[in-house]
């Protein structure tokens, strides 16, 4: 998104806590202003200092927490969001296994196979996710295509930011999908690399052989990659300790989703061989279906995982994946990712300025949260908050699952045509009459379509459903390995364009918002056969509300945290 239109010209704000600022410094005010003018941040000064000019009659408004950097999430499949975590029934090896069974069409491919062509809950499942977003303190994430029925497609852009469209010359656009002609050829594939644009791809993601042949594939000769600063890693849980160092030495990257990883393959990347390398790394939750609700979530299993292969990351270091590191990533560091003077004002507040700061953030449930600030507009907090920096009539009640005394602004008149409009509550009941509805006839469905003066089967629109739909575009570099005749190494893609039949349909809860609120996610979380049971233990208290505070220091810490 570019600046927010909304923003009156000129419109001034000050938030006063401790501040983290996640510059190259580290510098942490105990007691400082964050000062906004507009969309950008003025000044960043302990509060004992006079404020900057222009700022004399500005109330600075008391968080009462820690204010950090808006986080900055490099992976995740936002529209399937709207579901509960899936109960993975085994281990996996590689990423062709799991996306054609039939319990996953059940309740993963044929569920968003219906929204995402339905005209009216396509704008509410986009709707729902972006306030999942906010509420779980992400300002920056993946975006949401649309594609309709002639071939043509565009990016959903909201009060999030959308790492493939911004909008903004300062916040150069990436990219996560290339023809299919370039994810073949590898000196098409390079030849892309080339061009002035981030490229975040899946890589390499599982852990046999056969994964790990997708990044060999990238030697198009001997000592000749197909890597540049350019290419983003996702996963790459099947490289070695010298496949991080080629992926290193080219200026490559890389994003990781550990709970995803471990609920489906049984592990995850190896993260000290790629800090070993010298890899610059970001986090994703992936999605909801095997993942985290929001990254929020994902530092907590990012940490647990850190700890399991050695304490190999500080709680500083995993902070940085969320906010400057990635920000870095997407060559976005001169405005986002800090808080520096210049830089737009995307803000997170967690309740409380007790502790190790960074432990502070990592440790956070996202009932915690009390403010996200996306370029100066109070977006998600508490009542308090949000009454305090936005106007009233577009402040709107945040729904179950989150704390009574939390509020929403989700109004946006340059917004999408497609979703303006929509409150989350009616996007809540939608999606969930809908996902209840599944096994149903799908003449409902129909008469939806009628209702919204659209035919379900030639809607105008329809969601790009990742893999589901042939779009012209992977998510994955498919290069045959050198000396093959042509054929893409490693698995093949999963099947697509999937018969939707309502009998094999069955009725989904829609996923609920927070963590700490959602005892059918903690208890599925719990029972998930692929993670360690001290890890999923450890993971469900940090997650829960009946966690003890982790700033308290009578309260019993999960085996195997650090004290």
């Amino acid at each position: 998104m570019p600046p927010n239109p909304d923003a009156p010209q000129g419109a001034r704000s000050a938030l006063r806590g401790r501040i983290v600022t996640m510059d190259a410094a580290g510098t942490v005010l105990d007691d400082g202003v964050v000062y906004l003018d507009g969309t950008t941040i003025a000044a960043v000064q302990p509060a004992t200092a006079s404020p900057p000019d222009g700022f004399d009659e500005v109330a600075v408004v008391p968080t009462r927490g820690t204010v950090y950097p808006g986080l900055i999430e490099l992976h995740n499949h936002l529209p399937y969001d709207v579901l509960p975590l899936w109960q993975v029934p085994r281990a996996f090896t590689n990423r062709s296994q799991w996306g054609g069974i039939s319990d996953y069409h059940r309740l993963v491919t044929g569920p968003m196979t219906v929204l995402g062509e339905d005209p009216q809950l396509m704008p509410a499942v986009v709707r729902y996710v972006e306030a999942k977003a906010l509420v779980n303190g992400t300002t920056t994430s993946q975006g949401i295509a649309l594609f309709s029925n002639t071939g043509s497609r565009r990016m959903y852009r909201g009060v999030v930011r959308n790492v493939e469209q911004t909008g903004d010359p300062d916040l150069p656009q990436a990219l996560s999908r290339i023809s299919d002609v370039e994810a073949t050829e590898a000196a098409k594939f390079l030849d892309r690399l080339r061009k002035p644009h981030r490229l975040l791809l899946h890589l390499a993601e599982g852990i046999d052989d056969a994964a790990r042949a997708h990044f060999q594939a990238l030697e198009i000769e001997p000592g000749q990659w197909a890597i540049t600063d350019n290419l983003v890693g996702i996963h790459c849980t099947a490289l070695s300790a010298d496949d991080f160092q080629v992926l290193a030495d080219h200026g490559g990257s890389m994003v990781w989703s550990p709970l995803s990883n471990l609920l489906l393959y049984g592990k995850t990347a190896d993260i000290a061989a790629a800090k070993a390398a010298g890899v610059r790394i970001g986090l994703g939750s992936d999605w909801s279906v095997s993942g985290s609700k929001g990254l929020l979530g994902e530092l907590k299993a990012a940490q647990l995982a850190s700890q399991a292969a050695g304490s190999v990351f500080s709680d500083r270091e995993l902070v940085a994946m969320a906010t400057c590191d990635a920000a870095a990533i997407l060559r976005w560091d001169q405005r986002l990712g800090s808080l520096q003077p210049g830089h737009y004002a995307d803000l997170l507040v967690v309740a409380e300025a007790d502790g190790d700061p960074y432990t502070r953030l990592v440790d956070a449930r996202d009932t915690e949260i009390a403010l996200v600030v996306i370029a100066g507009t109070a977006r998600y907090g508490t009542t308090r908050l949000m009454k305090a920096l936005a106007s009233e009539a577009d402040i709107e009640d945040a729904g179950p699952g989150v704390p009574a005394d939390r509020a929403l602004n989700l109004h946006d008149e340059a917004g999408d045509p497609l979703v303006a409009g929509l409150t989350l509550a009616e996007a809540t009941d939608r999606l969930t009459r809908a996902l209840q509805d599944l096994p149903r006839p799908s003449a409902r469905r129909a008469r939806r379509a009628r209702r919204a003066g659209t035919s379900e089967s030639n809607g105008d629109w329809r969601l790009a459903l990742d893999e589901i739909q042939p779009t012209g575009a992977e998510l994955r570099p498919r290069l045959p390995l050198p000396g093959t005749e042509g054929e893409p190494s490693g698995p093949t893609p999963p099947p697509r364009g999937f018969a939707v039949r309502t009998r094999d349909l069955a009725a989904v809860v829609l996923d609920r918002l927070t963590a700490a609120r959602d005892a059918v996610f903690l208890k599925r979380l719990g029972a998930e056969i692929d993670l360690p049971e001290h890890y999923r233990t450890a993971l469900v208290a940090l997650l829960s509300k009946a966690h003890a505070h982790p700033h308290d220091p009578h309260a019993a810490r999960p085996k195997g945290r650090k004290s």
